[in-house]
């Protein structure tokens, strides 16, 4: 395990101890794409999860390259891979300190937060992805890349730049808040289905077809977008008896009780 996972995993370790008095007796575990928390957790059991999971992907992180065929091709990218790896624990330390805030402050939307440290996450990994040679564990392993080395460089230096745009399009909508649940499918379609279907066309000789795919996307996009502006997402939401910003409504939050 990296000596800075370690003391990430210590820390978040500790800071949850020390709030551990002072939160409710119920926190927050779960949250929809409209930001809406939809489970609640005793906080003797739910303030440990994400510390737990710090620890045991530290761990992984470790032992992975141990059982990589492709083992030796590690150290080529060791100090890419090395940044990425702080990056994403570093995010789930994040998340630990949200979900801390929100519990202490239920009337804030995890919404922003959340696109923030996702934005920041997806810009760091588009940073490095590029670096990353072949093996069996971590970056984009369509099997068409796991097959062909040039497949695999081309494909990571393509998820770089989807990374990227997903990384500023996701900060975009922590300050924004236009349409959640369509930037996180943006972001998957980014992230993971672009990757995927620009290996195989590699594959297949025919990186020319990705135009159609952007123009299909292109359209998607440009539907869901008059649907958006066509309904009222700009609103209040009652959440546990408090009213909640919804994007950003014209009009103050409703007198009435929250029910």
């Amino acid at each position: 395990m990296k000596l800075s996972n370690f003391l990430l995993a210590i820390i978040t370790f500790v800071v949850s101890l020390i709030f551990l008095p002072k939160l409710p007796a119920q926190i927050p575990m779960h949250w929809n794409v409209r930001g809406e928390v939809d489970n609640l957790v005793a906080k003797e059991t739910g303030i440990w999860f994400i510390p737990a999971m710090i620890l045991a992907i530290s761990l992984l992180f470790g032992f992975l390259p141990m059982f990589d065929p492709k083992k030796d091709k590690y150290k080529l990218f060791k100090k890419e891979w090395d940044i990425m790896q702080t990056g994403i624990i570093g995010f789930l330390v994040y998340l630990q300190f949200i979900t801390i805030y929100i519990s202490l402050n239920p009337q804030t939307s995890i919404l922003p937060l959340m696109f923030m440290g996702l934005g920041v996450l997806f810009v760091l990994i588009g940073n490095f992805l590029s670096k990353i040679r072949q093996n069996y564990f971590i970056g984009i392993k369509t099997p068409w890349a796991l097959a062909d080395e040039d497949n695999w460089n081309k494909t990571h230096r393509y998820g770089s730049w989807c990374f990227v745009i997903a990384g500023i399009i996701a900060l975009a909508e922590a300050y924004f808040i236009w349409y959640a649940p369509i930037v996180i499918l943006g972001s998957v379609l980014l992230t993971a289905f672009l990757p995927f279907v620009y290996s195989f066309l590699l594959f297949k000789k025919a990186e020319s077809k990705m135009k159609l795919v952007y123009l299909g996307i292109g359209i998607s996009f440009l539907i869901v977008t008059i649907l958006r502006f066509a309904t009222a997402e700009d609103t209040w939401l009652c959440d546990h008896g408090l009213w909640v910003k919804h994007g950003h409504p014209d009009n103050p939050a409703p007198l009435e009780e929250c029910r």
